[in-house]
C-alpha cells in the first residue's frame, strides 16, 4: 500500500532526486537541517491547537495565546543563527498569533484540530494527511482550514486542500462545504468551494502521481526555486549548476 500525502507527492513533482534521497534512501536522518521557519511554524501550530482545543472560550485572549506560544517555543529553539536571529523569528511569530487573537472568532469550537487522517483511495493507495483544523459551518458542512505562516503566493496551489477534502469526504457523513488556507502573516483567508468534479480531479491526480513514482527508475534532479533550502544540496548531482541560487527564507510559502 502506497501512503500518498500532499507533501510526498509535491516533493516528487518538484524534484524526483530529492524524493529518492528522502523516501527511498532515508538520508534525512543524516542530512536534515533545522530551519528557523519550520521551528517557528511548528510552535505557532502547537500554540493554536491548544488555544482552540484546551483553553476555555472565556480565557481566550491575546495574552493567553502569546504565553502559549512562548511555552511552546521553549520546547526547542533550533535553526537560528544566533539570539538576535531567534528574536527576529520570535517577534514574527508573536505578530501572527496576535493577529489571530485580535481578528478571528475565538468562540469557535473546531470539531477536529491537528489530527492525522487516512482514507483508502484504491486497493494500492492510502491517502494520508495532517489537517490543522476542521470547523462546522453555519449550514452544517465541514470547513477545512490549513494554517500558513509564510508568504501568501500569487497563485494558489489547490492540491493540498483538495486532497484533504478527498480524505474527509471518505470518512465523514457531513459534506465538505469549503476549504481554506489561512495566511497568518498576511492576515487573510483564501477559500475554495470544492465540487464533486474537483475531488474527482484530485483523485485522478493522486493516482497519476503514484503511478509515476512507482514507474520512476532514474530520479532526475530538477533545478527549482527551493534548491537553496534543500537538505540534500551538498550531495545533489547538479549542485554545481546552482551555486548562486539564493532563497529568501522570509518569502517561503510554508
Amino acid at each position: 500500500m502506497f501512503n500518498a500525502s500532499p507533501f510526498r507527492l509535491k516533493m516528487f513533482q518538484q524534484c524526483p532526486r530529492q524524493y529518492k534521497f528522502h523516501y527511498i534512501d532515508d538520508l534525512s536522518k543524516i542530512y536534515a537541517k533545522p530551519r528557523p521557519y519550520f521551528t517557528m511554524g511548528d510552535h505557532i501550530h502547537a500554540a493554536l491547537k491548544d488555544f482552540l482545543s484546551i483553553v476555555p472560550v472565556e480565557e481566550r485572549t491575546v495574552a493567553r495565546l502569546e504565553n502559549l506560544l512562548r511555552e511552546k517555543w521553549r520546547r526547542y529553539r533550533k535553526g537560528f543563527e544566533d539570539l538576535d536571529d531567534e528574536k527576529r523569528w520570535g517577534e514574527r511569530a508573536l505578530d501572527q498569533v496576535r493577529w489571530f487573537a485580535q481578528n478571528q472568532d475565538l468562540s469557535v469550537t473546531p470539531i477536529m484540530v491537528e489530527d492525522y487522517h487516512k482514507a483508502e483511495l484504491s486497493p494500492k493507495i492510502t491517502l494520508v494527511g495532517k489537517i490543522d483544523r476542521v470547523d462546522k459551518d453555519a449550514e452544517g458542512g465541514l470547513h477545512i482550514i490549513d494554517y500558513k505562516t509564510g508568504k501568501m503566493p500569487e497563485e494558489t496551489d489547490r492540491t493540498q486542500l483538495y486532497i484533504y477534502a478527498l480524505i474527509l469526504s471518505k470518512k465523514q457523513e457531513l459534506p465538505i462545504a469549503k476549504v481554506s488556507y489561512l495566511y497568518l502573516k498576511a492576515g487573510e483567508f483564501e477559500t475554495l468551494w470544492p465540487t464533486t468534479a474537483d475531488l474527482e480531479q484530485a483523485a485522478d491526480y493522486v493516482v497519476s502521481m503514484v503511478d509515476r513514482i512507482l514507474a520512476e527508475t532514474k530520479y532526475p534532479a530538477i533545478i527549482n526555486s527551493y534548491c537553496g533550502t534543500c537538505d540534500f544540496l551538498e550531495i545533489c548531482p547538479r549542485k554545481d549548476e546552482i551555486p548562486g541560487l539564493a532563497v529568501d527564507e522570509e518569502e517561503l510559502d510554508f
